[in-house]
C-alpha cells in the first residue's frame, strides 16, 4: 500500500542511508513530507530541508517531490542547487536523500559551473547506501519473472519492487486506430450487458486524461423496497461507476501484460448516485478531488452527512454525483484491490469469492507461482443468497469472456457485487461476515479493529442526520439498549472503541444506583471478571473541596493530576440525589475548573417529562451553556462554613478506565451510566437545528455529551441492522394520522419495521408463490411479543428461536398469536419486582416516549397446516416464511393520539386468521404494508367497495421513468472508425433485455445546434488593464509552471468548450507567470448568465499571476472584466469590491502545494456560480474594468477581514511600490 510503503521507507532511511552532513531524518508536519538537515561547510550551519511527496498514493513508483528549505539566509549556491534538484520522480526516500546530498555537496564545493544531471548514470546513488540495502531492482530484470511478481504478491510489498514499465503510447495512426477499436469493443460489451455507458474528456485518439461512466437504474438491481429505504436509494436514480484514466485508456490486456496489478495512479474509481446516466465533467473532476461537496463529504458513507433532512429531496434531484451510503468503503475496495483480484482470477482461474479469500489469506506473503493452491479457492460460491437477484447483477464477464475481456464491464460487475450484497461483507476489511442471522443494513465483522475503524473513520451512519430526521426512532433504539443493559442481557457490547469510562467499583452499588435485574431475567452465562485497572492508575475515589458557585474543585497538593477535556463523576457523600458528571475545562492545580454539571436522574420509576428540576446557580465562563439538562437533581446545601470561605468536601471518580477491561456485568452498568448522562433526543435535535448552516455535529457539544457517551450513542445507531421508520409523527404532543397506520391499536405508537437480508423480501415472495399458489389469501398476519429487554437484540439479529426465554411447549419455532392480549402477556408488560415497581422502571430516564412494551406485527405465509403448531399459537420454523412489517410500542407520556381511523385502501386478510387489536376489534391493515409488486388488481376500501388498482405483480422495472436520452458523443464512440464515415451505419437489432444501440439512436444529426455561444480567440486584450510583467523567474516556479501549463492546455484541447467552461488563448501567453483566462458557458438559469447575455458578453475575463515562490504560494486571481455588483450592494459569487476573489484557497491559509490549476479554475467557476448566500450579479450600466490597484487592496482587505495569511512573496511579486498599498501584510 502506498502510505505503508512511504512510512516503511521513512523508518528505514536512517539505517539504509549514511552521509556525514545529512541528519535528523524524520516525518514532517504535513502528510507525506520528510524533513532533514544538511550541514553547510565551513560555517557548520544546519539547514532545514523539507521534501514533500505531492501524492502519497503514487509512492513509490510514480510520485514527485517538492524540495525546499525553511531556513533563512542560506548561501546562494545552496539555494540555487535546491531549486535545480527537480522533482526526483519515482525515487524512494533513501534515493532522494542521496541525490539531494550529492547536489548540495557539489554546490557547496563550488562545482555549480557544470549543472548536475540527476538522471545521469555517472551519479551513483549507492555511494551513501548502507551495505546490504538494495532500494532499486536491476533494470535488466525480466518483468515477467516470479521474483518481480507472483500471484501471491500482496499490494503492501509494492515498495520493494521496482517501478513497473510504463505503457507505451501509440505513435502512428495504425496503432491509434487499433487502440480505438479496443476501446469501442470494451464499451460495446458494457452496453450489451445492459448498462448505460458514457465518456468524458475525449477517450479515443490516445487521449491522456479521460473518464468512462457506467450506470444502471436502481430499479433494475432487484433491491427490495425495504432495502432501498434503509439504504437511502431512489428506484429512479442511477448507480454510477466513474473510471478515470489519467494516462490514457488501459485495457485488461495492457494491465496483465505489464504486470501492473497493484493500485495504479493511472486508473482510479468513484461510485455514487445520479439523476442522469452520466455527469458533467466538472462534477467528475470534483469527484476525484478532496473537497467538501455542497451536500456533505464526497465519498462519505452516510449520504448527505450533517445535512438538514429538509434539503435532501432537493439535493437528490440536483445534477452531479451524489453520495452512496457505502461510498467510502466501496471506493476503497475498488481502488485498493480490484486490479489485484483481476490478476489473481486471470492467473489462477478463481471466481470472485476465491480471489477475495486468496487475497485476504495471503496478504503480507510472497508465494511463488509454483506453490500448490488450496482447492477451497476454487469452490463455487453458495447461490442461496443470489438466486433471487437479476442476471444483470450476477453475471461474471471475466469468467464468460473467451478473449479481450472488457475492464470497465468487469469493474461494474464487481461494484454491483458489493453494492447489492453489501450486508454479506465487512465494510472495513471486506471479508465475508460469518453470522447466523441476516441483516438489512451493512455493518462490520466481529473483529474489534474493524469496529473501531468503522466508528472512528466515519464509515457509520450520521447520528446527527438520524436524530434530526427520525428522533423517535433514535429514542426507541436507546430505550431498547438501556433496558437490555439494565437487565444484564446485552449480548454484544461496544468494545474495541477505546472508551474511557469511570471505574464501576468506585461508584455507588447497583442496588443503590438503582438498577436491578428481576429474578425471571435470562442473564447470559458470562464469567464474572475482575476490573483490570491500568498499572499505576488504581481504582480510587478521590476527595476534594467543591466551590459550587464557581464550579471549581480544590484538590489536595500532589494527590492527582487532571487534564482539560477529561470527564469526572462527582458525588456528595451520603446522598445519591447529589451527583453529577462534568468536563474539566481548565486545570491550574490545585484548582480545577469544571464545565456545567450533567446530572443523573433517579431511575427508580418512569419520569414525568413536565417535572421541573431545581436550578443550580453557575457563574463564570461556561454558564451560557447551562440549560435545564445541566441542573443538579438537588442543590448542594449552603452552610455557614461555606459562607465563611470553607467549601464542602465531595468525592469524584475520573473517566480513566478502558471499557474493554471491565467485567461483563460492569460493562452493562457503565452502559446505563453513560446513557443516563445523555440529553433527550428531542433536546439533541434542537441543538443540532440551532447549528444549521454550520458543522452539525454533536462533537461540538463537548460540555454536555462526554466522548464515552457519544461513542455508545453512535454504536447503538450504527449497529442497528433493521429499517425502522416512523408511522406516527409526533408534533407538539399529538400524533398526525397516516395512511400507513394499522387501525385497531389506539394509543400505541407505530413504526414500519423491516428486517432480514436485502433479498429476504424476494425469498418471502417466492415462498408465497411456491407454497400457496393461487389461493385467495396468500399470507396472514399475527402478533409476536417479547420483553422490552430483548428488542435490542431483535432489531440487530432478527427473529429466530436460538434462545429459549419462555419455554417451547408447542415445538421449536417463532411463536405468534392472532390475539394481541396473548402476545402482550409475553412482552413483559405485566411483570413486577418484589418492591412493587414494574419492569418499565428500567426505561431510559431521558426518553420522550417512555416505552413500557413492544410488540411486532408479522406477515406469514398462509400455510397453517405446515406450521410446527397452529393452535393455540402459530409456531413457524421456516424463517423465510416470516416478514416483520410493523413495530408497536406502548408509550407512557402525555401524547394525544388522533382518532383511530381505518385506512382508505386496505389489504384483504384471511377471515380465519385476522388478528385482533387492543380494542378487541379486528385490525385493519393498509395496502401499503405489502410491496408494490404484490398489491392485487383490486383492494378493499373501508366501506367494502372494490377499487381497481394498476396491474398485478408489477415490477419496479416496468414503472414509467423520465426520458434520459443518450448523448450523441456516447453513441458515436461505439461506432467503428470505418462505420463513422458511412451515412447509414449497420447496427444489430435491439434485443429484448441486453440491448445494443438502437438504430434511431445511431443516426447522426445533420444540423447540430452549438451548445455554447462562446467563440474562442475573439477577446481583444489590448484594452485590458494588467499587472506589470514580472521581473523575476525562479527555477522552481518556472519548472512547476511549465508542467502546469502543458497539463492545463492538454485538458483544454481534449474537452468540448461547453463542458470545460474556461479558455486560455495561447496567443495571449506572453510569459509563463501571467495567464489570461476566460470563464464562459455558465448555466443558463443563473442570474450571472442572464446578466452577461443582457450586456452582450460571452465570458468573464480573469488575470492569473504566479509569484516567485509558486507552487509553495498560491497564484493571485482577479477579475478584469466585467465589474460585478459588490456584496454590500447585494451581489455574491465571492467577488470582492475590487475584483479579487474572496476565497481561502487563494491565500496561504488554504493553499496546498499539490493543487493544480485545473482544480483552481473549477473552484473559481463554482464560486461565481454559487447562489449562497447571494448569486453573483453584474454591475448595472456600462461595462467597465477593474483596476489593478483596487484588486490588490481588496485582496489584502479580504485577508485581514477573515484572518487569512497573505503569501510572503505577494509584495515583491506584484510590485506593491505605491505607499498607498505599501503597508504591513498580515
Amino acid at each position: 500500500m502506498p502510505r505503508k510503503a512511504f512510512v516503511h521507507d521513512l523508518q528505514l532511511a536512517p539505517h539504509t542511508f549514511s552521509h556525514d552532513r545529512i541528519a535528523n531524518v524524520e516525518s514532517g508536519v504535513e502528510d507525506g513530507s520528510v524533513t532533514f538537515t544538511y550541514t553547510d561547510q565551513p560555517a557548520g550551519t544546519a539547514i532545514i530541508i523539507q521534501a514533500l511527496v505531492t501524492d502519497v498514493g503514487e509512492y513509490p513508483t510514480s510520485h514527485m517531490y517538492m524540495i525546499y528549505t525553511t531556513s533563512e539566509n542560506i548561501p546562494a549556491p545552496l539555494s540555487t542547487a535546491l531549486e535545480d534538484v527537480g522533482t526526483l520522480d519515482g525515487c524512494n526516500i533513501s534515493q532522494m536523500l542521496c541525490k539531494v546530498a550529492k547536489t548540495l555537496d557539489q554546490a557547496d564545493a563550488g562545482s555549480q559551473t557544470n549543472p548536475v544531471d540527476l538522471d545521469d548514470d555517472a551519479m551513483d546513488t549507492d555511494d551513501h547506501l548502507v551495505d546490504g540495502s538494495d532500494p532499486e531492482v536491476d533494470d535488466d530484470s525480466d518483468p515477467g519473472s516470479d521474483e518481480i511478481w507472483s500471484p501471491g504478491s500482496p499490494t503492501n510489498n509494492d515498495h520493494i519492487r521496482r517501478e513497473l514499465p510504463k505503457f507505451s503510447e501509440p505513435r502512428n495512426r495504425t496503432a491509434i486506430l487499433s487502440s480505438n477499436r479496443r476501446i469501442r469493443s470494451d464499451l460495446r460489451a458494457v452496453k450489451q450487458a445492459g448498462f448505460r455507458v458514457g465518456h468524458l474528456g475525449g477517450l479515443i485518439d490516445n487521449a491522456q486524461d479521460c473518464f468512462v461512466t457506467i450506470s444502471i437504474r436502481i430499479s433494475k438491481l432487484g433491491i427490495s423496497e425495504e432495502a432501498m429505504q434503509a439504504w437511502h436509494l431512489d428506484p429512479h436514480q442511477y448507480f454510477l461507476l466513474l473510471i478515470r484514466f489519467t494516462a490514457g485508456y488501459r485495457s485488461l490486456d495492457d494491465l496483465i501484460s505489464s504486470g501492473n496489478f497493484h493500485r495504479s495512479k493511472d486508473i482510479t474509481f468513484r461510485t455514487g448516485l445520479s439523476q442522469h446516466y452520466k455527469i458533467p465533467i466538472d462534477e467528475a473532476v470534483q469527484a476525484f478531488s478532496q473537497v467538501k461537496r455542497k451536500f456533505g463529504i464526497s465519498g462519505s458513507n452516510g449520504p448527505y452527512r450533517n445535512t438538514d433532512p429538509n434539503e435532501i429531496p432537493k439535493l437528490r434531484t440536483s445534477k452531479g454525483l451524489h453520495p452512496l451510503f457505502i461510498g467510502a468503503p466501496l471506493q476503497d475496495l475498488m481502488n485498493e484491490r480490484l486490479l489485484a483480484l483481476i490478476n489473481y482470477r486471470s492467473a489462477m482461474g478463481f471466481g470472485w469469492a476465491g480471489a477475495e479469500s486468496y487475497y485476504i489469506d495471503h496478504q503480507g506473503t510472497n508465494l511463488l507461482s509454483e506453490n500448490a493452491v488450496d482447492n477451497k479457492y476454487y469452490a463455487p460460491e453458495s447461490s442461496s443468497r443470489t438466486a433471487a437477484l437479476p442476471k444483470l447483477v450476477t453475471d461474471d464477464h471475466l469468467a464468460e469472456a473467451v478473449t479481450k475481456a472488457s475492464l470497465p464491464l468487469i469493474a461494474m460487475q464487481f461494484a454491483l457485487r458489493h453494492l447489492v450484497r453489501c450486508t454479506e461483507f465487512c465494510l472495513v476489511c471486506h471479508e465475508k461476515v460469518e453470522t447466523n442471522f441476516e441483516a438489512l443494513k451493512p455493518y462490520v465483522c466481529s473483529k474489534p479493529l474493524c469496529l473501531y475503524q468503522y466508528m472512528a473513520f466515519g464509515f457509520g451512519p450520521s447520528i446527527e442526520h438520524d436524530i434530526i430526521a427520525q428522533p423517535h426512532v433514535v429514542d426507541l433504539l436507546i430505550s431498547f439498549c438501556y433496558s437490555s443493559a439494565a437487565f444484564n442481557t446485552l449480548k454484544n457490547l461496544p468494545t474495541g472503541l477505546a472508551l474511557a469510562v469511570p471505574v464501576p467499583s468506585s461508584m455507588p452499588a447497583r442496588s443503590q444506583y438503582p438498577y436491578r435485574a428481576p429474578p425471571f431475567s435470562n442473564v447470559p452465562n458470562q464469567p464474572v471478571e475482575q476490573v483490570n485497572s491500568k498499572p499505576g492508575n488504581p481504582s480510587k475515589v478521590y476527595k476534594a473541596k467543591f466551590d459550587k458557585d464557581n464550579m471549581e474543585l480544590i484538590l489536595s497538593p500532589g494527590e492527582l493530576v487532571l487534564f482539560p477535556n477529561q470527564w469526572i463523576f462527582v458525588m456528595v457523600p451520603g446522598s445519591i440525589q447529589q451527583r453529577f458528571h462534568c468536563r474539566v475545562i481548565e486545570a491550574l492545580h490545585p484548582t480545577i475548573r469544571l464545565g456545567p454539571p450533567v446530572c443523573v436522574s433517579d431511575v427508580s420509576g418512569p419520569q414525568d417529562p413536565k417535572a421541573q428540576t431545581p436550578s443550580f446557580n453557575v457563574r463564570g465562563p461556561g454558564s451560557s451553556l447551562l440549560d435545564p439538562a445541566h441542573k443538579l437533581a438537588a442543590p448542594i446545601p449552603s452552610s455557614e462554613a461555606t459562607k465563611a470561605g470553607k467549601y464542602p468536601e465531595v468525592e469524584f471518580v475520573v473517566y480513566d478506565q478502558n471499557f474493554d477491561d471491565l467485567s461483563y456485568a460492569d460493562k452493562q452498568l457503565i452502559t446505563c451510566v453513560l446513557l443516563d448522562t445523555l440529553p433527550g433526543v428531542l433536546e439533541m435535535k434542537r441543538y443540532l437545528q440551532s447549528k444549521s448552516g454550520k458543522d452539525m455535529s454533536l462533537k461540538e457539544w463537548q460540555d454536555r455529551i462526554s466522548p464515552a457517551a457519544a461513542g455508545v450513542l453512535r454504536w447503538i445507531i450504527a449497529s442497528n441492522r433493521s429499517c425502522i421508520v416512523e408511522v406516527d409523527h409526533l408534533v407538539d404532543g399529538s400524533t398526525h394520522a397516516s395512511e400507513e397506520r394499522v387501525s385497531g391499536m389506539p394509543q400505541w405508537m407505530q413504526f414500519r419495521f423491516a428486517q432480514g437480508a436485502p433479498d429476504k423480501e424476494q425469498r418471502f415472495i417466492q415462498s408465497i408463490r411456491d407454497v400457496t399458489g393461487l389461493q385467495q389469501y396468500p399470507s396472514l398476519y399475527a402478533w409476536h411479543g417479547s420483553p422490552l429487554q430483548n428488542w435490542h437484540s431483535i432489531v440487530r439479529e432478527g427473529l429466530h428461536f436460538q434462545d429459549t426465554a419462555h419455554g417451547r411447549a408447542f415445538g421449536h419455532g417463532v411463536y405468534h398469536a392472532t390475539d394481541v392480549s396473548t402476545s402482550l402477556g409475553y412482552s413483559g408488560g405485566y411483570y413486577f419486582h418484589g418492591d412493587g415497581t414494574s419492569a418499565s422502571s428500567t426505561a431510559w430516564p431521558q426518553s420522550h416516549l417512555q416505552i413500557s412494551q413492544a410488540i411486532a406485527l408479522n406477515e406469514i405465509v398462509n400455510a397453517p397446516q405446515r406450521f410446527v403448531s397452529n393452535s393455540p399459537h402459530l409456531v413457524v420454523a421456516q424463517l423465510d416464511w416470516i416478514q416483520t412489517r410493523y413495530l408497536f410500542v406502548k408509550i407512557n407520556n402525555s401524547t394525544t393520539f388522533d382518532k383511530d381511523m381505518p385506512p382508505k385502501e386496505v389489504y384483504a386478510q384471511d377471515p380465519k386468521y385476522t388478528p385482533t387489536g387492543s380494542d378487541r376489534q379486528k385490525i385493519v391493515i393498509p395496502i401499503t404494508a405489502v410491496s408494490k409488486s404484490r398489491r392485487p388488481l383490486t383492494t378493499e376500501s373501508k366501506n367494502g367497495v372494490k377499487k381497481m388498482k394498476t396491474g398485478n405483480l408489477v415490477d419496479v422495472d416496468d414503472t414509467v421513468l423520465v426520458s434520459d436520452d443518450t448523448d450523441d458523443e456516447d453513441l458515436q464512440i461505439l461506432i467503428d472508425e470505418e462505420e463513422s464515415h458511412q451515412k447509414k451505419p449497420s447496427v444489430p437489432a435491439k434485443s429484448s433485455q441486453h440491448t445494443d444501440l438502437a438504430k434511431d439512436e445511431m443516426k447522426p444529426k445533420p444540423h447540430e445546434v452549438p451548445k455554447t455561444d462562446f467563440v474562442p480567440g475573439t477577446l481583444d486584450s489590448t484594452s485590458l488593464p494588467l499587472l506589470e510583467p514580472p521581473s523575476f523567474a525562479t527555477p522552481m516556479a518556472t519548472k512547476a509552471l511549465q508542467r502546469e501549463l502543458n497539463s492545463t492546455i492538454k485538458i483544454q484541447d481534449s474537452l468540448p468548450p461547453h463542458e470545460l467552461g474556461w479558455y486560455i488563448n495561447r496567443e495571449l501567453l506572453s510569459n509563463m507567470y501571467q495567464w489570461i483566462i476566460e470563464l464562459h458557458s455558465f448555466e443558463s438559469h443563473l442570474p450571472l448568465a442572464k446578466d452577461l447575455k443582457a450586456k452582450g458578453l460571452k465570458s468573464v475575463v480573469l488575470e492569473v499571476r504566479f509569484g516567485k515562490d509558486y507552487p509553495m504560494s498560491p497564484p493571485f486571481v482577479r477579475i478584469i472584466r466585467p465589474r460585478f455588483l459588490s456584496f454590500m450592494a447585494g451581489g455574491g459569487g465571492h467577488v470582492t469590491a475590487g475584483g479579487a476573489l474572496c476565497m481561502e484557497l487563494l491565500t496561504n491559509s488554504g493553499w496546498s502545494a499539490v493543487s493544480n490549476m485545473e482544480s483552481v479554475l473549477l473552484q473559481v467557476r463554482l464560486a461565481l456560480s454559487s447562489t449562497d448566500p447571494k448569486p453573483a450579479r453584474l454591475e448595472p450600466g456600462k461595462v467597465r474594468d477593474y483596476d489593478v490597484g483596487e484588486a490588490i487592496e481588496a485582496y489584502i482587505r479580504a485577508c485581514l477581514t477573515h484572518g487569512w495569511t497573505v503569501p510572503p512573496d505577494f509584495r515583491s511579486s506584484y510590485a506593491l511600490a505605491d505607499n498607498h498599498y505599501n503597508r504591513p501584510l498580515p
